[in-house]
């Protein structure tokens, strides 16, 4: 665990977040990353397009089991520039925090994943480690992740027996993430003249607008491995021009799933909601207009989970402890998800373990490096445990 060094992993971060990389524009930097680890003397391959690279590392190829670090490398929009008190693009130290669009989600990380090889380069690990630096997480990874599951299911690229996916996490263990149900609601009125919008006409928006105060709050419902479910209302699109009563209202939603939900249970909870909403109403009507697959089952992404009992997630239990000195916990807080669905649904036990942060998709967004070192050295414990299972 001595040879972990925090200035190695800054530097490796800071180069990667100099470098702007929205989705659809990670190119640059996932050849970056390619250059630093050829450079630091490991083997390297590529696969995915010419536009969207994937990284991929393996030291000790031939060992088994196969342990494999997942990140990516893509971010989002910096938004407001102004919003900004440091340059998003020039990542710099203050107060043991890195800033930097990225730091959080998730550069950083990836830098402690290339820096967790470097040291296991040099090192009798006895298991197989793998690293996957990714493009186009924040689109929903099927050009990034999704790709190398593909070739895994093939059988063109070597099947995982544990995968860690280094999202911020807090130095806590996550071992589920909510799925995601995407749908419309299309409340209709009838149009008219403004001029008589009170004699003859029914203004969807209003209704569309009753519907939203009857969807858009908490969900009592929560799950131990992955807390509450939730709900919001994203997008509204209605009328056409200034002097006329809109006779249609569509409001898109994202609804996240916790463990045990499905898109069926979701769309009875939202038709009871919205029919209790329209009780009296004469005018109240509504569609729901979801996605399809050629069986007629909505599309949707499942809750995906590793149960906190297994062999990966006990070995983070206990290099949590040896690491940090303090209890283990799971991280159970409003999370996106992560490319951890791809290797779930492929059945490979897959666990989440990133560093503290704050601000990930906003201004100012950063990483406790403090928290960069200590899950160097976790990954470093369960790397050589997981040779020993």
């Amino acid at each position: 665990m001595s040879r972990v060094d925090s200035q190695r992993i800054v530097d490796l971060a800071r180069q990667l977040i100099g470098i702007p990389s929205m989705t659809g524009s990670e190119r640059d930097v996932l050849l970056k990353a390619l250059d630093l680890m050829k450079s630091s003397g490991l083997d390297v391959n590529v696969y995915g397009s010419d536009d969207k690279p994937i990284v991929v590392s393996d030291v000790n190829p031939g060992g088994s089991p196969y342990l494999v670090f997942n990140g990516h490398l893509d971010t989002v929009p910096i938004g407001d520039p102004s919003a900004w008190r440091r340059p998003p693009f020039s990542p710099c130290v203050e107060d043991g925090r890195l800033y930097g669009r990225g730091a959080s989600d998730m550069k950083a990380s990836c830098a402690v994943i290339m820096h967790v090889m470097e040291i296991l380069n040099d090192t009798d690990v006895g298991c197989s480690v793998g690293a996957q630096l990714v493009p186009d997480e924040e689109a929903g990874g099927g050009r990034g992740t999704g790709v190398l599951v593909k070739k895994m299911d093939e059988r063109l690229l070597r099947r995982p027996d544990g995968v860690v996916i280094g999202e911020r996490s807090d130095l806590k263990i996550r071992v589920a993430e909510r799925g995601s149900f995407r749908f419309s609601i299309r409340f209709r009125g009838r149009s008219t003249h403004t001029a008589y919008a009170r004699l003859e006409g029914v203004n969807a928006i209003a209704k569309a607008a009753k519907g939203v105060m009857a969807l858009e709050k908490h969900i009592d419902k929560y799950h131990q491995w992955i807390g509450h479910p939730v709900l919001s209302v994203n997008s509204v699109k209605a009328g056409t021009v200034m002097n006329q009563v809109p006779d249609e209202c569509v409001i898109g939603i994202d609804r996240r799933l916790i463990i045990g939900e499905t898109a069926d249970t979701v769309v009875k909870e939202v038709t009871d909601a919205l029919l209790k909403a329209g009780e009296g109403d004469p005018d109240w009507r509504w569609e729901l207009e979801a996605s399809k697959d050629s069986d007629g089952d909505y599309v949707y992404t499942p809750a995906s989970f590793t149960p906190p009992d297994s062999r990966l997630s006990m070995l983070f239990h206990e290099a949590v402890r040896l690491v940090t000195g303090r209890k283990p916990e799971l991280f159970v807080q409003w999370a996106g998800g992560t490319d951890g669905k791809f290797y779930r649904q492929a059945g490979i036990e897959t666990i989440g373990m990133g560093p503290v942060g704050e601000h990930a998709h906003g201004p100012n967004e950063f990483v406790n490096v403090d928290s960069l070192v200590a899950q160097a050295k976790i990954y470093l414990t369960v790397a050589h445990s997981f040779s020993k299972t």
